[in-house]
């Protein structure tokens, strides 16, 4: 019977432990061939991403480029919307400066002519005043010598000589009057003539006024203009800069699209070709994996380990086999057969899930040590990711000691560990099952 469990221990070694082993080296084996693949992975995926940004930068210049384009245009017509009212300010400042000058010239002739009127107002009033004082004198003298006014009238020979020499008197004193008259009548109308062109030299220099008011008004408003059109050009110019840097930045970015694009395609090359050599690798590894499956299967019926014995009881309950810790992954997550348990920090400590003894320890760097404790002739724990274990091969364990501790291996955090259960049947074959049942 002893025998018996030593031939079962040995086979479950073997078979479990070489076979683990051996699917692990396998797995290791393949991670090696793909790491340069995925390295190649993560190149392509970095030029893809860094292509992809190029895109996304060219698509945002491009519709800097199209806004740039309008914001020009919209700039060109205003320039060209205030050039057309300066042109028109100008031209009307020309027309009102041409009826400004006109005016000027027309007040200028019209203060001449009310000058020359004044004037010859002042002399008609000056002889006015010369014919009034003449006249005064020659009625003081009248009066004084009405006696001896009318002795030549008395001396006359005929009546026809006295009715001469009395119509010439009065004829003398009627000229007289009359001039004065004609002189009066020419002073007022010079005197209206003066109040008219004073009239129209007021209503042409309020024109005049007007028009200054207008011009001036019309050169603020060109001012204004030409500060618009001058600061819409400065925009223009500073539109041009802007486009023109962002054209050659966008030919740029295009010429390193460009690079890139023929990067990809060559990186894409080289991993297609990467991935057939990693096809025939894994094809040829899988080969030997049967071949060396079936020598293995050749020694396990040959060999014979001498092991201590094994207990016969059936293991009722799992203990968790991280302290603190919890399940991470469930059993069959992406087609696992084992359940991710983490810890509460890096390097947390790994009991043993129930009494046993150790039947396998196998040291792979991306992975760390693996331990198989067989329970029973039914059941077997596995640990992956041990850090330092704490335990040997054939040693007794006991429920809840500490084997190692976890983060022995590259592929998985230091704070995790894969943990797996194995049920053994009665013909030797084994298979794994949700540690959950047994917790």
């Amino acid at each position: 019977m002893r025998q018996a469990q030593t031939t079962g221990s040995a086979a479950l070694c073997f078979r479990h432990g070489a076979g683990g082993i051996a699917t692990v080296l396998w797995l290791a084996g393949i991670l090696l061939v793909l790491q340069p693949w995925a390295l190649g992975q993560t190149t392509l995926n970095q030029l893809q991403q860094q292509a992809e940004q190029n895109r996304r930068l060219l698509q945002l210049q491009q519709q800097r480029i199209e806004q740039l384009n309008r914001d020009l245009a919209n700039l060109d017509a205003a320039t060209k919307q205030q050039i057309q009212e300066l042109r028109r300010l100008e031209a009307e400042m020309t027309r009102l400066e041409r009826e400004r000058a006109e005016l000027t010239r027309q007040i200028t002739l019209l203060e001449s002519q009310k000058q020359q009127a004044e004037a010859r107002i002042a002399s008609l009033q000056k002889e006015l005043a010369g014919l009034r004082e003449r006249l005064s004198a020659l009625l003081q003298s009248l009066h004084r010598e009405r006696a001896g006014r009318y002795l030549p009238l008395l001396r006359a020979e005929s009546f026809t000589d006295l009715s001469v020499r009395s119509r010439w008197v009065g004829v003398l004193g009627q000229h007289q009057t009359d001039l004065m008259d004609r002189i009066k009548t020419t002073v007022r109308q010079l005197d209206e003539e003066r109040v008219r062109l004073e009239l129209l030299v007021n209503t042409l220099s309020e024109r005049r006024a007007e028009r200054q008011q207008r011009i001036t008004a019309l050169a603020q408003n060109r001012q204004t203009v030409q500060l618009t059109l001058a600061n819409l050009r400065r925009q223009q110019a500073g539109r041009q800069i802007i486009l023109r840097e962002t054209l050659q930045a966008q030919a740029q970015l295009r010429a390193e699209l460009q690079v890139l694009q023929g990067r990809i395609a060559a990186e894409l090359r080289r991993i297609a070709e990467e991935r057939r050599r990693a096809e025939e690798e894994r094809r040829r590894r899988e080969a030997e994996e049967r071949r060396r499956r079936e020598l293995q299967a050749q020694r396990e019926r040959e060999a014979a380990l001498v092991l201590p014995s094994v207990p016969r009881e059936v293991v009722g309950a799992l203990q968790f086999p991280v302290r603190g810790g919890r399940v991470a992954e469930p059993y069959g997550f992406q087609g696992n057969d084992w359940q991710t348990l983490q810890g509460s920090e890096a390097s947390s400590p790994i009991v043993a899930a129930a009494d046993g003894v150790v039947i396998d320890s196998l040291f792979i760097a991306n992975l760390g040590y693996t331990l198989t404790i067989r329970h029973s002739d039914q059941m077997a724990t596995q640990y992956v990711n041990v850090l330092e274990p704490r335990v040997s091969v054939g040693q007794r364990v006991a429920q809840g000691q500490v084997i190692g501790f976890t983060g022995g291996g590259v592929l998985i955090p230091s704070n995790q560990m894969w943990f797996r259960v194995i049920v053994i049947d009665s013909d030797g074959s084994f298979r794994y099952v949700d540690p959950s049942r047994y917790y």
